[in-house]
Formats: structure tokens, sequence, C-alpha cells
């Protein structure tokens, strides 16, 4: 009787590691889980924080270029105005003489 009583309390012991085993599996695999999404939630985070500066320099760039670009068009507008006060009469009458004398 010995023998079957050391049998069973050794296979009550190896139960008891077996289970001991499956739950420190089960915490080791909720840890990893937990972490990998914490790592998951941080890269999408840097991800958007990048995407979100990039935009912004981008957008001040536009508008920087924006700024440039019309201040150039309304200098040449400008100058187109005061070319056209200076000669606008003498072009009208060029204009009229040619389309007459085409006649």
């Amino acid at each position: 009787m010995d023998i079957i009583s050391e049998i069973i309390a050794y296979e009550k012991h190896a139960e008891k590691i077996v289970a001991e085993a499956e739950e420190k599996a089960d915490t080791i695999l909720s840890e990893a889980a937990a972490v990998r999404e914490q790592e998951r939630i941080k890269y999408e985070e840097d991800r958007r924080n990048a995407i979100d500066k990039y935009h912004s320099e981008l957008k001040i760039s536009g508008e920087e270029h924006y700024y440039a670009t019309n201040d150039e068009c309304d200098a040449q507008k400008k100058r187109l105005d005061d070319e056209f006060s200076k000669n606008g009469g003498r072009w009208a009458d060029e204009i009229f003489s040619n389309i007459v004398s085409a006649l």
C-alpha cells in the first residue's frame, strides 16, 4: 500500500506542478499581451505625432510660398498698371490707327 500511496502523492505533486506551470504561462502571456499593446499604442502615437509635425511644417511652407508668390504677383500687377497708366493712351491710339489703316 505504501507504493500506491507514494504513486498517488507523486501524481498529485505532478498535477500541482503542471497547474502552477500553466498558471505561470498564462500570467506571462497576459503580461506579454499587455506590453505588446502598450508598444502598439506608443508606436501609433509616435507615428501620429510625426505625421502631425510633417503636416504642420508643410502648411507653414505652403503659407510662406503663398505669401511670397502673392507679393510677387502684386508687384507684377502694380508694374503692369503703372506701365498701362503711362502708355495706355498711346497704345489705344496705335491700336486704333492699325485697325483703321488695315481697312
